[in-house]
């Protein structure tokens, strides 16, 4: 590891245990801003070296779609960070984003045929780079592939604070079933099958005893939200 990112890291770290151990909400909000300024370069490596990888396999995936599920699995690993744990924010970042990699080309993934390696294709993800400008113009003349395919879409901001009301209700259900409410954590946070069950500690497959914890924790829950709603 290089200087520059022993020192990243050392910084990092000391965010996420302030982090942890804060209590007021906009304290909160804005340390995890920090954190994000922080990692911006570093998410910006994981990126490119995602996008080439896929590149390598003959697919397009948008570096915009790497990116997102970088910057959300960066604050779950906040949220999940505990500074007594005995893993190190880094790792738990790491691992984390070794999961968002794989959980963007899963998006992509359909069945093939025999011609495609191992029966699957990624042939929906074949498709030019969103970001890819279709306007010789500057301003509103400048757009890009996705403003044409798109239209308007949701602010980071507003994206964020969906994502972080959706937390707090999961919370509020934690401290009614912490084991269920775990499971609906990770769910909402788009992990599913194998994945989810290594996620959460439960399984290392998505075996039929995980398959039952998951039904039991989305029943519970919608229990929960209907109880809170008739409050």
């Amino acid at each position: 590891m290089t200087k520059t990112n022993q020192t990243l890291w050392v910084n990092v770290e000391g965010m996420a245990v302030v982090y942890a151990n804060e209590t007021d909400t906009f304290a909160k909000q804005d340390i995890l801003a920090e954190v994000f300024e922080s990692m911006k370069k570093y998410i910006g490596s994981c990126v490119r070296n995602a996008v080439r990888k896929a590149e390598t396999h003959g697919v397009i995936i948008p570096h915009e779609d790497f990116e997102s599920r970088y910057m959300q699995y960066l604050w779950e690993a906040l949220e999940a960070f505990d500074p007594n744990g005995e893993y190190s924010f880094e790792q738990i970042v790491k691992r984390r984003f070794r999961f968002a990699e794989t959980h963007t080309w899963r998006q992509y993934k359909t069945k093939g045929d025999e011609n495609d390696k191992d029966g699957v294709t990624y042939a929906s993800a074949r498709w030019d780079s969103l970001d890819r400008k279709i306007g010789g113009g500057e301003g509103e003349d400048n757009k890009t592939f996705a403003d044409l395919v798109l239209g308007e879409t949701v602010s980071a901001e507003e994206e964020f604070l969906a994502r972080n009301e959706e937390m707090e209700i999961i919370n509020e259900f934690a401290k009614v079933n912490e084991r269920y409410a775990n499971v609906i954590r990770f769910m909402a946070l788009g992990y599913e099958g194998d994945v989810l069950a290594i996620a959460t500690g439960e399984a290392d497959s998505n075996n039929a005893k995980m398959r039952k914890l998951v039904q039991r924790a989305k029943e519970a829950f919608r229990k929960f939200l209907v109880e809170r709603a008739s409050h």
